[in-house]
């Protein structure tokens, strides 16, 4: 069924408003061109013909030019593993609040040289080799989910991350958010040669905090951490807990509608455990949406309410976290053996079970010709 999209007012990446009408699309992050309005299809829906293909296109342009008020038209996306529904809950919501969507993106890095076996590495000339360190991904998040991403080193993980996050720009593809995604760990911003006091605004600016909210942050910050009139001396003579004690502080002072993390935040001491958890579970439920990238899948499975499987750059799966842990368990299980063969063909089947949401984005009204 064809539904109308309607999105509330939305803000780019540097809090302008993308445009100037009260009913917005998702803004988008990370692309050379304009904004696009947004109309979502599940691929396994779409008709396999080209002229099949052609004739729902025009059928929705036909729709568009009867009632012009109409912003966009959209067919509910299905996600593996979500609950049966019926086609009349099958409507508008669930891409109407979609917070995140990547959209076909890829990622490539085009190196000097050297050989590889790797299927991810290409020759494209003499003394030249490209890495497609991600292929063709999209996702769509919606409010509360929390999305774990896991994958062998090297496949991906964290290059996707950091995408959302508009710390890398895709070679390929569009990234749009409803706001500006955080990604936690802020230990490079930290300067040893300054106080922690200093170093909890220089951190909390780093987080993307204004002047003024990172200076209120110092006193809370500061009790929080328990270090008493250590807080005024250079970190450089901070022993290793006390350090990472306060790296985490700092990196869990955000109050994100999107927040990323790439492996788990080091705690420090093991006495300060109990506290850094609590105040963890208080981030992940004040966060409209939760990326973590993690090499221990119980982190995954205690986190996270879905999962992305990532393998050489692609996603080859994605559903509730039960679902998508348990094959990744299962391979691993697989991998063990001595003959790796059973493992390959359980990897085969696992991606060519998986079918990607197809995003389709169309020009503003009123907007770019």
């Amino acid at each position: 069924m064809m539904l109308r999209f309607i999105a509330p007012h939305l803000v780019s990446r540097r809090g302008e408003s993308l445009w100037p009408g009260a009913l917005e699309p998702l803004c988008l992050v990370l692309s050379s061109s304009g904004g696009r309005r947004i109309s979502m299809f599940d691929s396994s829906k779409l008709p396999a013909a080209p002229g099949e293909y052609l004739e729902t296109k025009k059928k929705v342009t036909d729709e568009k030019n009867e009632d012009q008020s109409r912003e966009s038209y959209i067919e509910e996306p299905s996600v593996a593993e979500r609950p049966a529904q019926s086609q009349s809950d099958l409507d508008i919501n669930y891409v109407e609040r979609a917070n995140v969507v990547v959209d076909n993106v890829s990622k490539r890095y085009v190196i000097s040289q050297g050989r590889s076996s790797d299927a991810s590495m290409t020759r494209v000339s003499r003394g030249k080799t490209v890495v497609d360190a991600i292929v063709s991904a999209s996702l769509i998040a919606l409010p509360g989910e929390s999305i774990g991403i896991i994958g062998l080193n090297g496949s991906g993980k964290s290059t996707l991350l950091s995408m959302i996050a508009g710390g890398l720009a895709p070679t390929s593809g569009r990234i749009l958010t409803r706001s500006q995604p955080t990604l936690m760990g802020v230990s490079p911003a930290l300067q040893p040669d300054l106080s922690g006091e200093h170093n909890i605004y220089l951190g909390c600016l780093a987080l993307g905090m204004s002047p003024a909210d990172a200076r209120a942050q110092i006193p809370e910050i500061a009790e929080w951490t328990e270090l008493g009139d250590a807080i005024k001396r250079p970190m450089k003579t901070y022993s290793s807990g006390m350090s990472a004690r306060l790296s985490f502080a700092i990196s869990t002072a955000v109050r994100p509608d999107i927040l990323m993390i790439d492996e788990a935040l080091s705690t420090g001491d093991a006495a300060f455990g109990a506290k850094a958890s609590a105040r963890m579970r208080e981030l992940l439920e004040r966060a409209g949406n939760l990326f973590l990238v993690s090499h221990a899948i119980k982190e995954i499975e205690n986190n996270c309410n879905r999962a992305i499987w990532i393998s050489k750059g692609r996603i080859i799966a994605d559903g509730s976290t039960d679902a998508v842990a348990g094959q990744y368990h299962e391979w691993a299980k697989l991998m063990g053996r001595e003959d790796k063969q059973p493992a390959h063909d359980f990897l085969a089947e696992v991606t060519a079970a998986y079918r990607p949401p197809m995003v389709l984005l169309e020009k503003p009204l009123g907007g770019e010709k």
